[in-house]
């Protein structure tokens, strides 16, 4: 029996970098599941050029979600639905999500890109959104700088999504949160992970871990996995690759890092790799079970 494994942090689009509709898209998305070696199921949201439209005009923001309505619709137990919207233009993020969320059965809100559209997570519109996500009993997944480089300043901000995510969650404290992509490493070692201050600023700010934060393993073979396992409780770990399908069709290999071209993987991008990474990180068997699945299943009810 193959093993399931859910990623809950990818993003696809239609349209090629040509600006071209691609063709057959549901098929060659389901291709990489298909040739993963595992049970493998996207929780897919907006990618470019919708990211763009509904970060610069609302009329845009359902229209964007109906691309991923569409595939999930056809492809259902295998595509789940995020709910991508712009709080800038509050009514019609409360309106696409009423729809998202409350007919087309997305499981989630997000990815929520500040960074991107321009807002903070700390702010009245804001909080109005993840107040109605709460009320359907979805889980918010809010971006974080991921590492630091000290040439490219690869997501630079990182402590500063998580000062303003905290701000947002002593306003909404009963929301479930998905700290997006929070540990991983880049793909050389001179990427700097901003996990490590992630994991120490939930140590110092909380008692003990907060039970609604859920945290996105990006990187497998990042060196801080070893410390997310061994600090994290293993039912609050969750894949969340970044996956895109920026490059084909046909689209690379699911394991293959976000910004990086297949035949530049520093690993045999394979869900089995993954689950080596987890192993010398000192995940048990019952661990990358929780880690790959059971987390993800019961999560967003599935």
């Amino acid at each position: 029996m193959k093993l399931q494994w859910i990623d809950t942090h990818t993003h696809v689009s239609d349209v090629g970098q040509d600006g071209g509709i691609r063709a057959n898209m549901l098929e060659n998305l389901l291709d990489v599941l298909d040739r993963s070696g595992a049970d493998l199921r996207f929780v897919i949201s907006c990618d470019t050029p919708y990211i763009e439209r509904i970060a610069n005009d609302p009329s845009q923001m359902l229209a964007s979600n109906k691309v991923i309505y569409d595939l999930v619709n056809r492809a259902q137990d295998r595509l789940y639905g995020a709910c991508m919207i712009n709080p800038n233009y509050l009514n019609e993020s409360l309106r696409v999500m009423n729809t998202c969320l409350g007919e087309w059965g997305f499981v989630m809100l997000g990815e929520m890109l500040q960074y991107a559209m321009n807002y903070r997570m700390d702010s009245d519109a804001a909080e109005k959104v993840v107040r109605l996500a709460t009320k359907y009993d979805v889980p918010v997944q809010v971006h974080l700088g991921t590492y630091w480089h000290r040439k490219a300043g690869s997501s630079g901000a990182g402590m500063d999504h998580m000062a303003d995510l905290l701000g947002l969650v002593d306003r909404v404290p009963e929301a479930k949160y998905i700290l997006a992509h929070a540990v991983g490493c880049g793909p050389t070692p001179d990427y700097i992970p901003w996990a490590d201050m992630f994991l120490d600023t939930l140590a110092g700010v909380f008692p003990s871990y907060p039970r609604n934060f859920w945290i996105e393993i990006r990187d497998f073979q990042c060196r801080a996995l070893k410390r997310a396992i061994a600090e994290v409780p293993v039912d609050r770990l969750l894949a969340g690759t970044d996956w895109t399908t920026r490059v084909g069709p046909p689209f690379q290999s699911y394991g293959t890092m976000f910004g990086v071209e297949e035949s530049a993987n520093p690993f045999s991008p394979k869900v089995g790799s993954l689950v080596n990474f987890l192993r010398e990180a000192g995940a048990s068997e019952e661990d990358v079970s929780l880690i790959a699945f059971d987390n993800a299943r019961d999560l967003l009810k599935l």
